[in-house]
């Protein structure tokens, strides 16, 4: 039986795996209330890798991006890992399968050795969730890059959790970059 996790790299994914997270966004954001979305007009970054996490049927049921990047907190350099695009398809949602995407994504931050901490943006809605599986919300500022200008990213929430080093709450962080 295969694992419920996969961690893979992006671009080793397989046509199937591809046509799979198609699916799995379709569900979760479906085109008509996608289309209103204010954070259509930002501009994100694309992950790295991924954890998806399967449900009993073998699924694709949840999903986890997962970014690395070299950043700033406070003007000094710190490797920073990234969550973003979590989605879990509505039929499987309350079950944990994000949460055991998210787990997998903090084990992979601590593999790599170099990871300073953690970060995700979200909506207020979801400030509880995260907190429950260990993430602190940073009540600094947040630069991220948007169409070639350093602006504050303002849009969602921000937290930290932890991996090598303490996670900020507060400060600058510069992802030097756009946000995931």
């Amino acid at each position: 039986m295969a694992e419920p996790t996969a961690l893979d790299r992006i671009v080793d994914l397989t046509e199937a795996d591809r046509d799979a997270l198609h699916s799995l966004s379709m569900a979760v954001y479906p085109p008509g209330p996608a289309t209103d979305w204010p954070g259509r007009q930002i501009e994100w970054a694309a992950a790295d890798w991924c954890v998806r996490v399967r449900a009993e049927d073998r699924a694709v049921a949840s999903y986890v991006g997962i970014s690395l990047r070299d950043a700033q907190h406070d003007g000094r350099p710190v490797r920073i890992g990234g969550i973003g695009g979590v989605k879990t398809h509505p039929a499987a949602r309350r079950r944990g399968l994000a949460s055991l995407g998210i787990e997998r994504a903090v084990q992979f931050f601590h593999e790599q050795g170099d990871v300073g901490f953690a970060l995700l943006v979200c909506g207020p809605h979801l400030i509880t969730y995260y907190r429950r599986l260990g993430w602190r919300e940073f009540d600094g500022r947040l630069l991220v890059q948007q169409r070639g200008e350093t602006v504050a990213f303002t849009f969602n929430r921000i937290m930290t959790h932890g991996i090598e080093s303490e996670a900020p709450e507060r400060g600058t962080i510069d992802l030097l970059g756009p946000p995931w």
